[in-house]
């Protein structure tokens, strides 16, 4: 049964749009983080931009550790993704966006 009344989507359903738009962030952020680090050489810059980083990665790692097991991910994969840092970032938004919610999720929301 949906959560909301005027949406047809199931909980993990929203939870993994959100995931998908945090491992975006997390990727945008690192390369942000690398320009400011290698390009334009600024101190200030990196602090800044590397503690919103570290921020993001921790929303990231949280909810890839917490969303794996719904949607049927391997403990691998998972390790995988969050030891690659962006690129694990964009294999995961990659992931959601073709595959999506595990079946069992969307017949139980449709009852």
């Amino acid at each position: 049964m949906p959560d909301f009344a005027d949406d047809a989507s199931t909980e993990l359903a929203r939870k993994a749009k959100a995931l998908s738009v945090i491992a975006l962030a997390e990727t945008v952020s690192y390369l942000l983080l690398l320009y400011f680090w290698l390009v334009a050489d600024s101190a200030a810059g990196t602090a800044i931009v590397g503690s919103l980083h570290g921020f993001i990665w921790l929303a990231f790692v949280a909810m890839v550790v917490m969303i794996t097991p719904a949607m049927k991910w391997s403990w691998w994969y998972t390790a995988f993704t969050i030891v690659l840092g962006p690129i694990g970032a964009l294999m995961v938004w990659i992931r959601i966006r073709r595959e999506g919610v595990p079946e069992q999720y969307l017949a139980n929301a449709r009852r």
